[in-house]
């Protein structure tokens, strides 16, 4: 390899390597924010309710993954109210709470069929004023029993 193949390969490493350090100090500087990144610090935005009314108008709840690492949640209506209904049966959250399309009901991992009233449930808000009326937070902290049901049962 000659001076000049060795000059050309150093140069051209330097040169990757500051890029990819600017690169990742742009994404850090984008995504640093002052709002919650965690279930922790505060509800999860799941979009504006005008969309998720009408995504649901469509005919199936909507599942949404917990973007930090814990149980997802279905969004869904009951009396014209949005509920987020969550993945774990109440009293063994080892077992999952899935919609069957199919057959139009919401389903333990046993197979047995439940009913909204049956499913644990995450508070929703609405956002009624401000820059961000109308969207819709989801609180992943708090687990609240089926309807009907105390904690303790």
């Amino acid at each position: 390899m000659s001076r000049a193949d060795r000059k050309l390969i150093i140069i051209t490493s330097l040169v990757l390597i500051l890029a990819a350090a600017f690169f990742a100090s742009v994404l850090v500087f984008a995504t640093g924010t002052n709002t919650p990144t965690s279930a922790e610090g505060g509800p999860l935005y799941i979009g504006p309710e005008r969309d998720i009314i009408t995504t649901l108008d469509e005919g199936s709840p909507l599942y949404f993954a917990n973007p930090f690492g814990g149980r997802g949640f279905w969004v869904d209506r009951e009396n014209g109210e949005l509920i987020a209904l969550d993945v774990g049966k109440w009293g063994d959250t080892s077992c999952s709470v899935k919609w069957r399309g199919r057959i139009g009901t919401y389903t333990d991992c046993h197979g047995n069929h439940l009913t909204q009233d049956e499913i644990a449930r995450h508070p929703v808000t609405v956002v009624e004023s401000g820059t961000r009326k109308g969207s819709v937070l989801v609180d992943l902290d708090t687990v609240d029993p089926p309807p009907g049901r105390t904690s303790s049962e």
